[in-house]
């Protein structure tokens, strides 16, 4: 069986991806004026499954500023890898790998199950697209397919402002004040069945709506 550095080679770039973090992540992040809560929620060891609302471009390298204490790895839309220099970014930078959308990609969730079963942060926008301003999509199921398989904790993610400066309606002007909360790690007590999956993702979808009373 192929391993999983050899499909993903990047996964052992670990210097690499703290000097992304470093520089780009954080510059971005100081633009934005990120404002981090919670950020003593997420286990600095073990595997941790990192579930957020997707509001902008701009989210994964926020979300890797705002955690900071330890790598994360994220699942994107196969289509950025085809961008000559945005491709070879998140996938030999970012810590980036493809998934399909509009259809039950197997090979991403079992990527991502494998990146965790190493120990890793994976994080993953259950919605599986940018949402509209101050709203939220329903979750795809295989957000919670990989929740009931993995078994790891689980660490709720809202993310409020990115959606001005990159959204779903294109580029804004003006650079607002970006908010990320991290909640507290939670468990799922379902069964691992194809039927549980949905209803796993709804569960966390509103853990991550949960956080806005917070903020």
């Amino acid at each position: 069986m192929e391993s999983l550095t050899t499909k993903y080679p990047w996964v052992k770039r670990k210097t690499a991806y703290w000097v992304w973090l470093k520089t780009v992540a954080r510059l971005i992040g100081k633009l934005c004026r990120l404002e981090v809560k919670g950020r003593e929620n997420i286990p600095e060891k073990g595997p941790v499954l990192l579930m957020a609302n997707h509001r902008s471009y701009l989210d994964p390298p926020l979300v890797a500023y705002a955690v900071y204490k330890r790598p994360v790895f994220f699942m994107a839309k196969a289509e950025l890898f085809t961008t000559p220099i945005l491709g070879s970014l998140i996938k030999h930078w970012g810590n980036a790998f493809p998934v399909k959308r509009g259809k039950a990609d197997l090979t991403a969730l079992k990527t991502a199950l494998e990146i965790l079963k190493k120990g890793e942060l994976v994080c993953i926008f259950p919605e599986g697209q940018r949402a509209p301003a101050k709203k939220f999509v329903r979750p795809k199921w295989g957000a919670g397919m990989v929740a009931l398989k993995s078994k790891v904790p689980i660490v709720p993610c809202l993310i409020e402002g990115s959606e001005a400066i990159i959204g779903k309606e294109g580029l804004i002007n003006g650079i607002p004040k970006v908010k990320i909360a991290f909640g507290k790690p939670f468990r799922l007590d379902l069964e691992d069945k194809k039927e549980n999956y949905q209803k796993a993702a709804d569960l966390i979808m509103e853990r991550i709506k949960e956080l806005r009373s917070g903020n």
